[in-house]
């Protein structure tokens, strides 16, 4: 359908501003259509193709920037996070001339160009005509006359659009690859022609296997032309064409991640089947949705976000559309769980894991080993890809994903390392894997007296050297060591540091201030200096990040986990010490922190600074030179959760088959030491005694001795743990306080409901003097929910004067703690003044917040299972409870509020400020007399509304 048909004949219930596709707020009736006279061939249509393909949404990607430069005079509002390529793609059309000037022309030059404006309005039209900000135009008048006009007009335009070659010489790639990729691929095209065009042009996919459109798309938003010579030869490998796993190496910044995008675009827009991308962080998961959504709006396919509390188990089944599901490990692993429970792990084709490291390190590496051993014996036909920077024994770990090794030694920007022994600065010179240092410069600065006690290590020096014009990461191996330095920074910054950006800085002020951060973070921030770790609110580190990106915040003191978090890309990056925490670092860790200095894109070089006393240098030396370590496997403490996730999953049921399971685990490859058949018997039957298995056979499960051909089957508890995603101690410990609190349980208020889904091992120890005073003011519901529990009196007396409390657990208590503050979220108590009133970090709270809402959701699919068909009191009761807990906890809003924050970006604040101004009758006359005042008042001196302090209209 062409574009007259699109805007003539659209929905009888459609409004007419929609049918007519105009924005402008013009009368037709004014036009003089006559006057249009296109000299173009009138053979040609458009296909309605090409608008749906133009539909760039203004959707922010990993590179987003959070404020626009200074000396820009785009239109977009500073405070607006995008990326440039999405900029460029909303703005094609922004300069359109207007109707009254195109009836004005009259010349062949000028009546040329109006083939064009009009070209670019209508485009525009079409693009945002699902815009809200459509204006009312006038009903168009019932004359034949005008309608014949408007039709042949419309032929004409259609007719100059699919024959005007500059119409295709936009500098943006975009248009561009619409024309390669064949949707408009006929010069002169008939009408009879048209309708045999192949819009989707699947067929021809000459993009790494990808339709051609998907070229434009890196270019638009991630301002990709050409891949590396590394990422095409990794895309042609036998491995990928044949569908085997894959185990990929390389530097950080070297482009690892693209690869893997390539990758799941292609199964779910060729194979026509669903990817599981695997990250370690919630910040990384956020951030990787916003880069693919573009990708998937365009597309036609979905990104589903599995972290936290967000995620549905099982996934729901779509008919038309595949997705991208980009979880956690845990919840990555909880996916894979309920797919296979209902078979339907097939509509997986791939599974993408990023940091595959991060498989050797305690309590996450055994979740992630977990995760992968059962797709591996599942046996579906499913690709593993795995990357990863830091691994010193490949062929292990390929050995266990029974996948092919691809490693390279390549990274875009070069990168020089330094390191500092007292005034002199050395570098770091690598030769077939040996290290050397060559003496570079003495580092001397304009210290005076004051200044040279104040930062003996020249840190403040070596940062000016690269701000304000480029960036800086200083790495400090504590969080309060993040916040002393930069205070110093702050205190030693130069006169050009302070005038750089002011503008952004004072907006970057403005919005940390009303996420409630402390004044010394808003000072920083004023200065261009800012410092990031985990007490800072997620909304405040995510400030920092984008006004870091964008250059409004210069140099950044950060602890190690930034390093593995979200992408922050530095000129210069400076190690404050060779220790994490109070360890020393590692070489893994100090590869991911230098690997942030210098990527394609940003700067030009990369050089990184670790600063080191002469006493530590041996020890450091030794880590730098030695070598990679070897991933080891954490799955010792897991084993019992795999083998009881094997039996209720029905992949194993007998011994003999959880044997070759966890033969072929990375346990088995790293820990020669280990007896595999006899970890298995000792696990089997611990899950035995603990009644989570069953002999089948046999009337009581208490036996001694189990042999291959024993068969399994799953108790009740069992079944309702694996279903809940839970270990068996906490699904243990959690079904002991459901029967206590069936006895009496509060309904004064949510306070012990709180208190069942507060984490069970936080490592957060309160300060029993403050927790003496909070029990002094507990009212009626604490009271009570506290006696019930066993806190009494003589307890608090005792946490008053220091004396050790024998009769209550110190878990009891840490949880009691935890549900009082769980308990001020619930009541709407801002964030900030809730982690004052118990001494707590704002990023300690929120992460409490979240793992009680993980718990909440686990705890209800627990009791859910158990009372489902399985006869258990009172679980089903609590599963009810517990659900609808879980979903307030999720953001702690008043219910009104939760569907709005389930949108994108969309906060605690920003959604209370939509539901008051969509309740808000402030546009109406209003009934009392400030209102009324309000209409009749000059429009310049109006005051916002009371309400919803909304501005007026007109202002």
């Amino acid at each position: 359908m062409n574009c007259r048909n699109k805007i003539l004949s659209g929905s009888p219930s459609t409004p007419k501003r929609r049918r007519l596709g105009i924005r402008r707020n013009v009368r037709l009736s004014q036009l003089s259509i006559e006057n249009i006279k296109l000299n173009t061939p009138k053979n040609g249509q458009i296909n309605s193709r090409v608008k749906e393909n133009c539909d760039s949404p203004p959707l922010p990607c990993n590179q987003v920037e959070y404020l626009c430069d200074s000396e820009s005079n785009s239109s977009i509002s500073s405070d607006i996070p995008c990326s440039p390529g999405i900029l460029e793609t909303c703005n094609i059309f922004h300069n359109i001339s207007s109707w009254k000037s195109f009836h004005e022309s009259k010349s062949p030059k000028n009546e040329a160009a109006c083939v064009s404006t009009i070209v670019d309005e209508i485009f525009t039209d079409s693009v945002q005509s699902k815009s809200d900000k459509l204006n009312c135009v006038q009903e168009l008048p019932k004359n034949e006359k005008y309608q014949d006009e408007i039709e042949k007009t419309f032929n004409e335009i259609n007719q100059s659009i699919c024959h005007n070659d500059s119409f295709f010489d936009e500098k943006d790639s975009f248009l561009l690859d619409i024309r390669e990729s064949g949707i408009i691929n006929e010069k002169h095209a008939t009408e009879k022609e048209l309708p045999q065009l192949n819009v989707n042009k699947e067929i021809t996919n000459d993009f790494y296997g990808l339709p051609m459109i998907t070229k434009g798309l890196f270019k638009s938003y991630r301002n990709i032309e050409k891949f590396y010579d590394w990422q095409e030869e990794c895309l042609n490998l036998n491995a990928i064409k044949e569908r085997r796993n894959l185990i990929y190496a390389l530097p950080t910044s070297g482009g690892k991640t693209l690869v893997a995008e390539v990758l799941m675009l292609r199964e779910v827009l060729v194979r026509k089947k669903n990817a599981l991308f695997i990250l370690p962080f919630v910040a990384i998961v956020q951030e990787k949705i916003w880069s693919l959504s573009p990708f998937a709006i365009q597309l036609n396919f979905l990104v589903e976000e599995y972290a936290a509390g967000k995620g549905h188990l099982p996934p729901k089944k779509r008919r038309k559309r595949n997705s991208i599901y980009v979880a956690t490990i845990e919840k990555g692993l909880a996916l894979i769980r309920s797919l296979i429970e209902l078979d339907r792990l097939a509509e997986i084709g791939l599974i993408v894991v990023d940091e595959l490291h991060l498989i050797g390190e305690p309590g996450r590496g055994g979740t992630l080993e977990t995760l992968l051993s059962t797709v591996i014996f599942a046996n579906k036909g499913i690709q593993i890809v795995a990357m990863s920077a830091t691994i010193g024994n490949l062929p292990d770990l390929a050995q266990f994903l029974q996948a092919e090794v691809y490693q390279r030694d390549f990274r875009p920007v070069e990168l020089t390392e330094y390191v500092k022994l007292g005034n002199m600065l050395h570098k770091i010179v690598w030769n077939e894997g040996s290290m050397e240092l060559v003496p570079d410069r003495v580092l001397s600065f304009d210290y005076t007296e004051a200044g040279t006690k104040l930062d003996p290590d020249f840190v403040g020096g070596l940062v000016s050297e690269v701000v304000p014009g480029d960036s800086c990461l200083v790495f400090c191996p504590t969080k309060r060591n993040c916040q002393s330095v930069a205070a110093l920074l702050c205190s030693m910054q130069r006169s050009e540091m302070q005038r750089h950006r002011a503008e952004e800085r004072l907006a970057l002020v403005s919005a940390l201030r009303a996420e409630g951060a402390c004044a010394e973070l808003v000072r920083c921030a004023r200065a261009g200096v800012a410092f990031h770790h985990a007490g800072l609110a997620a909304d405040e580190r995510a400030l920092l990040e984008n006004a870091f990106r964008a250059g409004a915040v210069s140099a950044l003191c950060c602890t190690s986990t930034l390093a593995a978090g979200v992408n922050l890309p530095a000129r210069r990056v400076i190690v404050r010490a060779p220790r994490v925490g109070r360890q020393l670092i590692g070489l893994p860790a100090y590869r991911q922190m230098v690997g942030r200095a210098g990527r394609k894109g940003h700067c030009a070089v990369g050089e990184s600074i670790i600063i080191c006393d002469q006493r530590d240098w041996p020890q450091l030396r030794a880590v730098l030179s030695g070598g990679l370590p070897p991933v080891r496997s954490q799955l010792s403490p897991h084993i019992e959760g795999l083998l009881l996730s094997a039996v209720a999953l029905d992949l194993a049921t007998d011994v003999g088959t959880l044997k070759t399971m966890l033969g072929r685990t990375l346990l088995a490859v790293t820990e020669q030491t280990v007896n595999i058949d006899e970890e298995c018997k000792k696990n089997v039957l611990a899950l035995i005694k603990s009644d989570a298995l069953e002999v089948v056979g046999r009337k009581t499960s208490s036996v001694n001795e189990v042999d291959d051909e024993s068969k399994l089957a799953v108790s009740k508890l069992g079944t309702a743990a694996i279903k809940g995603c839970l270990d068996l101690p906490v699904a243990r410990q959690l079904l002991a306080d459901i029967e206590q609190a069936s006895r009496g349980l509060v309904l004064l208020g949510s306070l012990h409901l709180l208190y069942l889904v507060s984490p069970h091992e936080s490592v957060i120890r309160p300060d029993y003097r403050h927790y003496y005073s909070l029990y002094c003011n507990l009212d009626e519901e604490g009271a009570q929910t506290a006696k019930i529990l066993g806190i009494t009196e003589v307890n608090a007396i005792r946490m008053m004067t220091g004396k050790p409390i024998t009769n209550v657990s110190e878990q009891v208590l840490n949880r009691f703690y935890l549900a009082l503050m769980l308990r001020d979220l619930w009541k709407l108590m801002p964030v900030p003044a809730v982690a004052d009133k118990y001494n707590m970090s704002r990023g300690a709270v929120q992460s409490v917040m979240t793992s009680a809402s993980s718990l909440a959701s686990s705890a209800a699919r627990l009791c859910a299972a158990l009372g489902a068909g399985l006869g258990v009191e009172p679980c089903w009761q609590f599963g009810a409870l517990l659900h609808e807990l879980a979903l307030r906890l999720r953001n702690c809003a008043v219910p009104e509020l939760e569907q709005l924050m389930e949108l994108p970006s969309v906060k605690k604040y920003t959604a209370a400020c939509m539901s008051r101004r969509a309740q808000c009758s402030c546009t109406a006359a209003g009934s009392g007399a400030w209102s009324r005042w309000r209409a009749r008042a000059p429009t310049s001196s109006r005051p916002p509304c009371r309400t919803c302090r909304s501005p007026p209209p007109g202002t």
